[in-house]
Protein backbone atom coordinates (compact mmCIF):
# COMPACT_ATOMS: atom_id res chain seq x y z
CA UNK A 1 0.00 0.00 0.00
CA UNK A 2 1.57 3.28 -1.12
CA UNK A 3 1.75 6.40 1.02
CA UNK A 4 -0.79 9.10 0.19
CA UNK A 5 -1.04 12.81 0.97
CA UNK A 6 -3.52 11.99 3.72
CA UNK A 7 -0.84 9.87 5.44
CA UNK A 8 1.43 12.90 5.95
CA UNK A 9 -0.48 14.56 8.84
CA UNK A 10 -0.65 11.20 10.60
CA UNK A 11 3.11 10.67 10.24
CA UNK A 12 3.85 14.15 11.57
CA UNK A 13 1.43 13.58 14.45
CA UNK A 14 3.22 10.36 15.36
CA UNK A 15 6.54 12.23 15.44
CA UNK A 16 5.09 14.95 17.69
CA UNK A 17 3.66 12.35 20.08
CA UNK A 18 6.97 10.48 20.21
CA UNK A 19 9.12 13.54 20.95
CA UNK A 20 6.73 14.63 23.69
CA UNK A 21 7.05 11.22 25.30
CA UNK A 22 10.83 11.24 24.93
CA UNK A 23 11.59 14.74 26.26
CA UNK A 24 9.87 17.74 27.82
CA UNK A 25 12.54 20.16 26.54
CA UNK A 26 11.02 22.41 23.82
CA UNK A 27 14.37 23.11 22.13
CA UNK A 28 15.02 19.40 21.71
CA UNK A 29 11.47 18.77 20.54
CA UNK A 30 11.70 21.48 17.86
CA UNK A 31 15.12 20.26 16.71
CA UNK A 32 13.88 16.72 16.16
CA UNK A 33 10.68 17.80 14.44
CA UNK A 34 12.71 19.94 12.02
CA UNK A 35 14.71 16.84 11.09
CA UNK A 36 11.49 14.89 10.62
CA UNK A 37 10.04 17.58 8.37
CA UNK A 38 13.26 17.59 6.35
CA UNK A 39 12.89 13.84 5.86
CA UNK A 40 9.26 14.22 4.77
CA UNK A 41 10.35 16.77 2.18
CA UNK A 42 12.32 13.99 0.47
CA UNK A 43 9.86 11.17 1.09
CA UNK A 44 9.09 8.62 -1.62
CA UNK A 45 5.33 8.28 -1.89
CA UNK A 46 5.79 4.92 -3.62
CA UNK A 47 6.93 3.47 -0.30
CA UNK A 48 4.46 2.17 2.28
CA UNK A 49 3.51 4.23 5.37
CA UNK A 50 5.46 1.84 7.64
CA UNK A 51 8.64 2.63 5.65
CA UNK A 52 8.25 6.32 6.44
CA UNK A 53 7.20 5.74 10.04
CA UNK A 54 10.29 3.59 10.63
CA UNK A 55 12.56 6.39 9.40
CA UNK A 56 10.75 9.02 11.47
CA UNK A 57 10.98 7.05 14.70
CA UNK A 58 14.62 6.18 14.04
CA UNK A 59 15.33 9.93 13.94
CA UNK A 60 13.47 10.47 17.22
CA UNK A 61 15.35 7.68 18.98
CA UNK A 62 18.77 8.59 17.56
CA UNK A 63 18.44 12.31 18.24
CA UNK A 64 17.09 11.98 21.78
CA UNK A 65 18.82 8.77 22.84
CA UNK A 66 15.56 7.18 23.97
CA UNK A 67 15.23 3.60 22.76
CA UNK A 68 11.54 3.15 23.61
CA UNK A 69 9.54 6.38 24.16
CA UNK A 70 6.31 4.38 24.40
CA UNK A 71 7.49 1.94 27.08
CA UNK A 72 5.19 3.23 29.84
CA UNK A 73 2.25 3.52 27.45
CA UNK A 74 2.77 -0.09 26.36
CA UNK A 75 2.88 -1.32 29.95
CA UNK A 76 -0.33 0.55 30.75
CA UNK A 77 -2.12 -0.76 27.65
CA UNK A 78 -1.05 -4.33 28.47
CA UNK A 79 -2.46 -4.06 31.98
CA UNK A 80 -5.70 -2.54 30.68
CA UNK A 81 -6.07 -5.14 27.92
CA UNK A 82 -5.64 -8.03 30.34
CA UNK A 83 -8.39 -6.61 32.57
CA UNK A 84 -10.73 -6.21 29.60
CA UNK A 85 -9.97 -9.68 28.22
CA UNK A 86 -10.79 -11.20 31.61
CA UNK A 87 -14.24 -9.57 31.44
CA UNK A 88 -14.95 -11.13 28.03
CA UNK A 89 -13.70 -14.68 28.60
CA UNK A 90 -17.19 -15.79 29.59
CA UNK A 91 -18.52 -14.49 26.27
CA UNK A 92 -16.24 -16.91 24.44
CA UNK A 93 -17.15 -19.78 26.76
CA UNK A 94 -20.86 -19.23 26.16
CA UNK A 95 -20.66 -18.52 22.42
CA UNK A 96 -22.39 -20.71 19.85
CA UNK A 97 -19.34 -20.27 17.61
CA UNK A 98 -16.33 -19.61 19.87
CA UNK A 99 -13.99 -19.23 16.87
CA UNK A 100 -15.95 -16.41 15.26
CA UNK A 101 -16.56 -14.70 18.60
CA UNK A 102 -12.88 -14.86 19.51
CA UNK A 103 -11.96 -13.67 16.03
CA UNK A 104 -14.09 -10.57 16.60
CA UNK A 105 -12.46 -9.96 19.98
CA UNK A 106 -8.96 -10.36 18.54
CA UNK A 107 -9.75 -7.86 15.78
CA UNK A 108 -11.40 -5.46 18.23
CA UNK A 109 -8.18 -5.50 20.25
CA UNK A 110 -6.60 -3.76 17.25
CA UNK A 111 -8.12 -0.50 18.55
CA UNK A 112 -5.21 -0.36 21.02
CA UNK A 113 -3.06 1.71 18.66
CA UNK A 114 -1.51 4.89 19.93
CA UNK A 115 -0.05 5.45 16.47
CA UNK A 116 -3.48 6.73 15.41
CA UNK A 117 -4.30 8.54 18.65
CA UNK A 118 -6.90 6.25 20.20
CA UNK A 119 -8.51 7.34 23.47
CA UNK A 120 -7.69 4.54 25.92
CA UNK A 121 -11.03 5.05 27.71
CA UNK A 122 -12.95 3.98 24.61
CA UNK A 123 -11.33 0.57 24.26
CA UNK A 124 -13.78 -1.47 26.33
CA UNK A 125 -16.77 0.13 24.63
CA UNK A 126 -15.25 -0.54 21.21
CA UNK A 127 -14.70 -4.19 22.08
CA UNK A 128 -18.32 -4.56 23.21
CA UNK A 129 -19.57 -2.95 20.01
CA UNK A 130 -17.34 -5.16 17.85
CA UNK A 131 -19.09 -8.29 19.12
CA UNK A 132 -22.25 -7.05 17.41
CA UNK A 133 -20.59 -6.33 14.08
CA UNK A 134 -20.67 -8.79 11.18
CA UNK A 135 -17.62 -10.46 9.65
CA UNK A 136 -17.51 -11.57 6.01
CA UNK A 137 -18.84 -15.15 6.17
CA UNK A 138 -16.84 -16.55 3.27
CA UNK A 139 -13.56 -15.11 4.55
CA UNK A 140 -14.17 -16.44 8.07
CA UNK A 141 -14.92 -19.90 6.70
CA UNK A 142 -11.88 -19.75 4.40
CA UNK A 143 -9.70 -18.87 7.39
CA UNK A 144 -11.23 -21.64 9.47
CA UNK A 145 -10.48 -24.13 6.69
CA UNK A 146 -6.94 -22.80 6.19
CA UNK A 147 -6.22 -23.24 9.91
CA UNK A 148 -7.45 -26.85 9.81
CA UNK A 149 -5.22 -27.66 6.84
CA UNK A 150 -2.07 -25.75 7.81
CA UNK A 151 0.98 -27.40 9.34
CA UNK A 152 2.98 -24.18 9.86
CA UNK A 153 1.14 -21.02 10.94
CA UNK A 154 2.80 -17.62 11.40
CA UNK A 155 0.78 -15.16 13.48
CA UNK A 156 2.09 -11.62 12.94
CA UNK A 157 1.32 -9.50 15.99
CA UNK A 158 0.67 -5.78 15.97
CA UNK A 159 0.40 -3.72 19.16
CA UNK A 160 1.26 -4.23 22.82
CA UNK A 161 -1.92 -4.76 24.79
CA UNK A 162 -3.60 -6.10 21.67
CA UNK A 163 -1.57 -9.29 22.13
CA UNK A 164 -3.76 -10.12 25.14
CA UNK A 165 -6.69 -10.38 22.71
CA UNK A 166 -4.52 -12.38 20.31
CA UNK A 167 -3.93 -14.89 23.07
CA UNK A 168 -7.69 -15.57 23.22
CA UNK A 169 -7.67 -16.55 19.54
CA UNK A 170 -4.36 -18.42 19.65
CA UNK A 171 -5.71 -20.63 22.44
CA UNK A 172 -8.25 -21.97 19.93
CA UNK A 173 -5.61 -22.70 17.28
CA UNK A 174 -3.39 -25.81 17.07
CA UNK A 175 -0.73 -24.11 19.20
CA UNK A 176 1.98 -26.65 18.35
CA UNK A 177 1.80 -25.36 14.77
CA UNK A 178 1.76 -21.63 15.61
CA UNK A 179 4.67 -19.18 15.80
CA UNK A 180 3.93 -15.68 17.09
CA UNK A 181 5.93 -12.90 15.43
CA UNK A 182 6.86 -9.62 17.12
CA UNK A 183 8.79 -6.56 15.88
CA UNK A 184 12.57 -6.57 15.76
CA UNK A 185 12.75 -3.69 18.27
CA UNK A 186 10.67 -0.93 19.88
CA UNK A 187 8.63 1.17 17.45
CA UNK A 188 5.59 3.23 18.55
CA UNK A 189 3.49 0.87 20.72
CA UNK A 190 4.06 -2.19 18.55
CA UNK A 191 4.59 -5.50 20.34
CA UNK A 192 8.07 -6.76 21.11
CA UNK A 193 9.01 -10.07 22.73
CA UNK A 194 8.70 -8.53 26.19
CA UNK A 195 5.12 -7.42 25.44
CA UNK A 196 4.15 -10.88 24.18
CA UNK A 197 5.70 -12.55 27.21
CA UNK A 198 3.88 -10.11 29.52
CA UNK A 199 0.57 -11.76 28.55
CA UNK A 200 1.98 -15.29 28.69
CA UNK A 201 2.17 -16.07 24.99
CA UNK A 202 5.56 -17.76 25.47
CA UNK A 203 3.73 -20.42 27.50
CA UNK A 204 1.52 -21.24 24.51
CA UNK A 205 3.59 -20.86 21.34
CA UNK A 206 7.05 -20.13 20.01
CA UNK A 207 7.84 -16.41 19.75
CA UNK A 208 10.23 -15.01 17.14
CA UNK A 209 10.99 -11.48 15.98
CA UNK A 210 10.90 -10.38 12.36
CA UNK A 211 14.12 -8.41 12.58
CA UNK A 212 12.21 -5.41 11.24
CA UNK A 213 11.94 -2.28 13.40
CA UNK A 214 8.91 -0.71 11.74
CA UNK A 215 5.18 -0.53 12.47
CA UNK A 216 4.55 -3.32 9.98
CA UNK A 217 6.36 -6.18 8.28
CA UNK A 218 8.65 -4.78 5.58
CA UNK A 219 10.10 -7.96 4.15
CA UNK A 220 13.29 -6.40 2.78
CA UNK A 221 14.00 -5.09 6.28
CA UNK A 222 13.35 -8.44 7.96
CA UNK A 223 16.00 -10.99 8.90
CA UNK A 224 16.86 -13.70 6.39
CA UNK A 225 15.67 -16.36 8.84
CA UNK A 226 12.27 -14.69 9.15
CA UNK A 227 11.91 -14.23 5.39
CA UNK A 228 12.58 -17.94 4.95
CA UNK A 229 9.87 -18.79 7.47
CA UNK A 230 7.48 -16.32 5.85
CA UNK A 231 7.95 -17.89 2.42
CA UNK A 232 7.56 -21.46 3.71
CA UNK A 233 4.53 -20.92 5.98
CA UNK A 234 1.27 -22.64 5.05
CA UNK A 235 -0.75 -19.84 6.61
CA UNK A 236 0.03 -16.30 7.78
CA UNK A 237 -2.39 -14.48 10.07
CA UNK A 238 -1.45 -10.78 10.06
CA UNK A 239 -2.91 -8.41 12.62
CA UNK A 240 -3.43 -4.69 12.18
CA UNK A 241 -3.18 -1.83 9.75
CA UNK A 242 0.62 -1.69 9.62
CA UNK A 243 0.89 -5.32 8.54
CA UNK A 244 -1.78 -4.73 5.92
CA UNK A 245 -0.03 -1.61 4.60
CA UNK A 246 3.29 -3.41 4.26
CA UNK A 247 2.06 -6.81 3.01
CA UNK A 248 -1.15 -6.16 1.07
CA UNK A 249 0.57 -6.49 -2.32
CA UNK A 250 2.33 -9.75 -1.40
CA UNK A 251 1.46 -12.99 -3.10
CA UNK A 252 1.31 -15.22 -0.03
CA UNK A 253 -1.26 -17.21 1.99
CA UNK A 254 -2.13 -14.28 4.27
CA UNK A 255 -5.34 -13.48 6.10
CA UNK A 256 -5.41 -9.93 7.50
CA UNK A 257 -7.36 -9.29 10.70
CA UNK A 258 -7.85 -5.60 11.34
CA UNK A 259 -10.09 -2.71 12.17
CA UNK A 260 -10.29 0.10 9.59
CA UNK A 261 -9.06 3.10 11.57
CA UNK A 262 -8.23 5.69 8.93
CA UNK A 263 -10.02 7.05 5.84
CA UNK A 264 -7.19 6.07 3.48
CA UNK A 265 -7.40 2.40 4.43
CA UNK A 266 -11.19 2.42 4.56
CA UNK A 267 -11.35 3.81 1.04
CA UNK A 268 -8.90 1.22 -0.28
CA UNK A 269 -10.82 -1.63 1.33
CA UNK A 270 -14.24 -0.23 0.43
CA UNK A 271 -15.47 -0.18 4.01
CA UNK A 272 -16.44 2.23 6.79
CA UNK A 273 -14.09 3.50 9.48
CA UNK A 274 -14.51 1.29 12.53
CA UNK A 275 -15.44 -1.81 10.53
CA UNK A 276 -13.78 -5.09 11.54
CA UNK A 277 -12.32 -7.08 8.67
CA UNK A 278 -10.97 -10.43 7.58
CA UNK A 279 -9.42 -10.07 4.15
CA UNK A 280 -6.64 -11.36 1.92
CA UNK A 281 -3.86 -9.66 -0.09
CA UNK A 282 -4.61 -7.84 -3.31
CA UNK A 283 -1.79 -9.87 -4.85
CA UNK A 284 -3.48 -13.20 -4.32
CA UNK A 285 -3.29 -16.14 -1.94
CA UNK A 286 -0.45 -18.25 -3.30
CA UNK A 287 3.29 -18.19 -2.77
CA UNK A 288 5.62 -16.43 -5.21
Amino acid sequence: METTLDCVPCLVGQAVDAVRMATDQPDEQYRVIRRVLSLLERMNFNETPPHMAAEIHRIVKDELGVEDPYREVKEQSTELAQRIVAKFEHVVAEATDPFETTLKLAIAGNVIDFGVGVDIDTIETTVEEALGLPLPYHEVEALRSAIEQAEDILYLGDNAGEVAFDRLLIQLLPTEKVTFVVRGGPIINDATRADAEAVGLHNLVEIVDSGCVAPGTILEHCSSSFRERFRSADLIIAKGQGNYESLSAETAPIFFLLMAKCPVLAQQLGCRIGEILVCRPTGGAEHN
